[in-house]
């Protein structure tokens, strides 16, 4: 300090103080910004941008695919209910280009949480995180939407309840960007919330949600030995780990790598903390970490087949199952899941199973659909709100709901719909909830995307 500048005062936790008034340059005008490109977030621009929309995608990290790469759970599902495809569009074109670079082999039969109480067979889509970031940052490039990295949107721009672009963090400074319409696919619905939108949980409960669970990725694993073990032995090791303190699920799931001697590790949960919170997910980090050290420890002395194994890699930051869901114009319910309802503004199809772990205890609950659901139109629309759609793991769902619209597959394809949406909106000038909807059904169509129940008999 010069001695002519005034020294901050002190505070308590509590108080607050007031900042000079800033001057946000406008660093460009769009049709379409999207908030996030995580699985959610990389559709709806390569949607938008495709649809004939100038759009750019801000995303914090430093690379695309949020869950799938950065937390590296290197699976998707949500492509099939049963043996039948409900999964298509980009989201599947993306499944493709990883199968040609190598970076995957194909859809297989998974029995997810075999060491459960009650496991679900499913079709899983095996992947390695690292190819898929080369696979992504092609797609984006190719689409022609603008992409910024290192970034991260921290408020609307906002006349009343229109919003009309975003402001920006990057390293330096703050950056306004404005667009006809914005695709909040921030997962934890960050645009959404600071535009006044309502939303579907409450503050008082945002530490009462699903668990956090920190991926790893292990090498030299003998994935063939292990997965030849019986269920009931696999129940047998994920019951003793919970009670010897290795484990904190009676889960021992992992998912092979395409060459078959790595495994990605999903053994974690870390409860009571909020994953919207920087406070909180700083205390889940090195919770995940501590707990990843003891579930190898466990591996390699109780496990068949993971006697010489090692640490490959921490994920990049820790998965997040649940935090905010927008409150829409229209709520997807458990009821819906589970009675595979179809709906006549459809968007997307889905095949569950409904997935929701324990928020204090080690179990999780799952539950097959009797048949595909569909996903509306009106859970991408917040309520009250113009100029704003939302995709992902923050569209309008009960929270049981949530658990079986979160799947990857699933949030590819309400990405697609919620771009493909915004940019008809841009384009022709309307407001978000007058999108046409057989318009979107149609161009989701021509798109490979999977609309209209593939069940025959089903239908709203």
């Amino acid at each position: 300090m010069t001695g002519r500048e005034p020294a901050l005062p002190h505070t308590t936790e509590g108080d607050s103080i007031s900042l000079p008034g800033e001057t946000i340059e406008v660093d460009r005008t769009v049709d379409v910004v999207v908030a996030g490109g995580g699985p959610a977030g990389l559709c709806a621009a390569v949607a938008a941008a495709r649809s004939g929309a100038r759009t750019v995608l801000v995303e914090q990290a430093p690379f695309l695919g949020g869950t799938a790469t950065g937390a590296m759970v290197a699976s998707f599902m949500g492509f099939y209910w049963r043996d039948v495809r409900v999964g298509g569009g980009i989201a599947h074109e993306i499944t493709d280009r990883l199968v040609k670079a190598g970076g995957a082999k194909a859809f297989t039969p998974y029995v997810l949480a075999e060491a459960s109480r009650n496991p679900v067979k499913v079709r899983t889509f095996p992947f390695d995180p690292e190819v898929l970031k080369f696979v992504l940052d092609d797609m984006l490039a190719e689409s022609g939407a603008e992409l910024q990295l290192h970034t991260q949107v921290v408020d609307p721009l906002q006349l009343g309840t229109t919003v009309g672009g975003v402001v920006t963090q990057d390293q330096y400074a703050r950056r306004a960007i404005r667009a006809k319409v914005v695709v909040d696919a921030t997962a934890n619905a960050v645009v959404s919330r600071r535009a006044g939108c309502r939303t579907q949980n409450q503050v008082e409960d945002r530490r009462r949600r699903q668990p956090m669970t920190l991926m790893a990725r292990l090498s030299n694993v003998d994935v063939a030995r292990f997965r030849a073990l019986p269920r009931e032995e696999k129940r047998r090791l994920a019951v003793s780990g919970v009670r010897a303190g290795a484990l904190q699920q009676e889960l021992l799931s992992l998912i092979s790598s395409p060459e078959g001697s790595d495994a990605f590790i999903l053994m974690t949960r870390v409860t009571g903390l909020d994953g919207s919170d920087s406070r909180d997910l700083t205390a889940a980090e090195r919770i995940g970490r501590t707990q990843i050290r003891a579930v190898v420890d466990f591996l390699r002395t109780s496990v068949p087949g993971f006697e010489r194994c090692y640490l490959a890699a921490l994920a990049p930051w820790i998965g997040v199952r649940e935090t905010w869901r927008v409150e829409g114009d229209y709520t997807l319910t458990e009821d819906d899941v589970l009675g595979g309802r179809q709906f006549a503004d459809a968007i997307a199809q889905a095949g569950g199973p409904l997935d929701v772990h324990d928020t204090r205890g080690t179990g999780l609950v799952l539950l097959e659909p009797p048949a595909p659901f569909s996903v509306p139109y009106r859970c991408l629309v917040p309520r009250g709100a113009e100029g704003l759609l939302v995709a992902g793991r923050c569209l309008s769902a009960t929270g049981r709901a949530m658990g079986a619209t979160r799947h990857m597959g699933t949030a590819m394809a309400t990405g697609q719909a919620a771009g493909t949406a915004a940019a008809i909106a841009a384009c022709q000038d309307i407001s978000t909830h007058d999108v046409p909807v057989e318009q979107l059904r149609r161009a989701l169509r021509d798109a490979g995307a999977v609309v209209d129940s593939p069940v025959p008999g089903s239908g709203p």
